[in-house]
């Protein structure tokens, strides 16, 4: 399978150096690349190549990302991968609750090199998130308590609570002595249960009904 990637940059030659660097890479496709001179229309052409994950530096102007409706990039699953600067702790501390409902699942930290990218782009294409814990946990912070009326069972909730953690399948099974095809069971009927459709939405929606496990050892 090869991995579709459109990169959207303010810097022309970052932008250049990310698809000579990426491009090396066996089985990945740079099928767009945009220096962010026309953010909104460069957006609405990316959206309809139909890319597997978006690259976006986050330098570009993201008021404009932030006006776009919750739903612009779901028609074409569009992943969003910000790639981050010395602005990034603006944006957790102000805007990541916003940006995350516009399809942004992971954030590289400065410090990154192509090595760190590469194991980013491949962990978001499995569904799974690229937050480190301390980002993950400002986010749910950021989160306004509701008090939706649904029950969770107890091995439910510590799944959940290993997912909020960062742990993949194999080790919440290890974890809880239990298959890796139960854990994977188990966190189909949470979804349905919940209303959300992957890992990091489970994240987010989380805090709100279960906020004391969720303080835990913090």
């Amino acid at each position: 399978m090869t991995l579709r990637i459109v990169i959207c940059c303010s810097n022309n030659l970052f932008a250049e150096g990310l698809e000579n660097l990426l491009a090396k890479e066996p089985g990945i496709a740079i099928i767009g690349v945009f220096h962010g001179k026309d953010l909104l229309s460069e957006l609405n052409e990316a959206r309809g190549l139909r890319p597997d994950i978006l690259l976006l530096d986050s330098n570009v102007d993201l008021n404009i990302l932030l006006s776009l409706p919750d739903d612009f990039f779901a028609l074409g699953h569009v992943k969003i991968l910000m790639i981050g600067d010395r602005s990034i702790r603006y944006i957790i501390n102000k805007n990541l609750q916003n940006l995350i409902s516009k399809g942004i699942v992971g954030i590289l930290p400065p410090s990154a090199d192509s090595d760190l990218l590469r194991k980013a782009l491949k962990a978001i294409l499995k569904g799974e998130l690229w937050l480190d814990r301390s980002t993950l946990m400002k986010l749910m912070a950021c989160m306004k308590q509701a008090s939706p009326n649904i029950r969770l069972a107890q091995r439910e909730k510590e799944i959940i609570s290993h997912i909020c953690q960062g742990y993949k399948n194999k080790e919440i099974a290890q974890k809880l002595q239990i298959s890796e095809q139960t854990v994977k069971s188990h966190c189909n009927r949470i979804y349905k249960k919940l209303g959300v459709s992957d890992r990091l939405q489970l994240a987010l929606y989380s805090h709100k009904i279960m906020p004391e496990e969720n303080n835990v050892g913090r």
